[in-house]
């Protein structure tokens, strides 16, 4: 079997259908991929570019991006970089944060704690964290 990272171009492609010729491509892919002829992996950088575009460029609201990539990584074949891109997708919309700070707190659960200045995201976040001036 034959595995593929995918870059975001790639799956925003299949998730907004904005470009017909490129969305038929990658629903042939898809086929292939329900075929269990290919594993996609979607790396973490893809899934926040993802976050950050569908929300930026395409206003979509955090969960219907959440619902989107979750269809998406659930399915047969298509494998994530790291299991807490699932945990922190779920937090990105249901806490209503930045994608990158549910990340860190995704990580910070197992290891380590965040530094940061952002108090307005992490007060929302089950995580420990500091800010710089705290460690002084």
């Amino acid at each position: 079997m034959n595995k593929f990272l995918i870059d975001t171009n790639v799956l925003i492609r299949l998730l907004v259908k904005d470009d017909p010729i490129k969305f038929n491509t990658i629903m042939k892919l898809v086929e292939k991929v329900e075929k269990s002829e290919i594993t996609l992996v979607i790396p973490t950088v893809v899934i926040a570019e993802c976050c950050w575009l569908l929300k930026s460029f395409y206003k979509l609201d955090k969960s219907k991006i959440t619902e989107y990539l979750l269809d998406v990584i659930e399915s047969e074949n298509v494998e994530v970089e790291e299991d807490d891109v699932i945990i922190a997708l779920k937090k990105y919309s249901d806490k209503n944060v930045d994608f990158a700070d549910a990340l860190l707190s995704s990580k910070s659960n197992s290891k380590l704690p965040v530094l940061t200045w952002d108090k307005k995201d992490f007060k929302k976040l089950e995580c420990e964290y500091y800010i710089p001036e705290e460690l002084l």
